[in-house]
């Protein structure tokens, strides 16, 4: 595995992080009938001794330039290593919002689209 991308910005769908998400936490790259690509976040559930069932959040959808990038591996089915790399709350944001950044490591073959 070699990195594909060393730290690509996550367009939060709503201005708020979810609680919860921290730094290493594996992402779901998934690929829209739109051609966009939604991060989703997998949670384990909240209740005692692992009962429950664990919670997906979509988090948002990468850049387009990510998404290029990316694109060819999803449409192959392509195995990912996902993984959020920077979490910026918006208190400590200049721009006073939150932001979330990803890394995507995989095999580069799987870019090339045939």
């Amino acid at each position: 595995m070699q990195p594909l991308i060393h730290k690509a910005s996550v367009n939060l769908t709503a201005n708020k992080l979810p609680l919860g998400v921290s730094l290493n936490d594996a992402v779901i790259l998934c690929l829209n009938d739109d051609g966009k690509i939604t991060a989703v976040l997998t949670l384990p559930s909240r209740l005692p001794f692992g009962i429950g069932k664990p919670r997906k959040i979509a988090l948002g959808t990468l850049g387009q330039h990510a998404t290029n990038l990316i694109k060819p591996a999803l449409e192959k089915s392509a195995y990912l290593r996902v993984r959020v790399v920077e979490i910026e709350p918006a208190h400590l944001s200049p721009d006073g919002k939150n932001s979330l950044h990803i890394s995507v490591w995989g095999d580069p073959m799987a870019l090339i689209f045939h």
